[in-house]
């Protein structure tokens, strides 16, 4: 009797030693800035007496997201008119807050001490990045987004933080948000770049 002999199996098709990595389009070069940010456009809430913000589709029973919204709205009209901001350069948005959305906290609080059903764009609206997104989004804004809380309300600070988003890649300019909720709502923006 033989031993059977054995037969190497062919492969055609080897499989990757790695997944195939996916094109993420251009690659953040990082670099070091040669001296402060510069000014392109600035914004406050409230200009005057008066002023009444705007409601928002999705935002509900809080100032705070409006406050945002608007504050935003002004300073990137001041810099490229009407939305889309044509042309901007990669934008990040840069939210910094020492109270925090304390209508949509108020409104959580409330329901659930009564027992309440809470609604659900409370949920959505309670992380502040949502009402950047929306932002982003009208303007068509493609950089990072983010939102800081207590500690991050001195502006030496935030364009320090802005200058940091620059200097990685993530982005050629920066709209940095500052809002307090009152009583009175008010709140800042600046656009920044090099």
């Amino acid at each position: 009797m033989t031993a059977p002999t054995s037969v190497p199996a062919l492969v055609t098709d080897p499989a990757p030693l790695a997944p195939p990595v996916p094109d993420v389009g251009p690659v953040a070069v990082p670099r070091l800035l040669a001296g402060p940010l510069r000014v392109l456009a600035r914004a406050r809430w409230p200009e005057r007496p008066g002023d009444e913000l705007p409601a928002i589709a999705g935002f509900v029973e809080s100032a705070f997201s409006p406050l945002v919204a608007e504050t935003a709205e002004r300073c990137l009209h001041a810099r490229y008119g009407p939305p889309p901001a044509a042309g901007a350069p990669r934008t990040a948005l840069l939210l910094a807050s020492p109270s925090g959305d304390t209508g949509t906290a108020d409104a959580l609080a409330r329901a659930t001490a009564h027992g309440q059903r809470v609604a659900p764009l409370l949920f959505f609206q309670s992380n502040p990045n949502a009402v950047l997104g929306h932002v982003a989004a009208r303007w068509q804004l493609d950089g990072p987004v983010l939102a800081l809380g207590p500690g991050f309300d001195d502006e030496r600070d935030l364009h320090e933080r802005a200058a940091l988003l620059i200097e990685d890649g993530d982005a050629e300019q920066v709209l940095v948000v500052t809002a307090v909720q009152g009583p009175p709502d008010h709140a800042t923006a600046v656009l920044l770049a090099p």
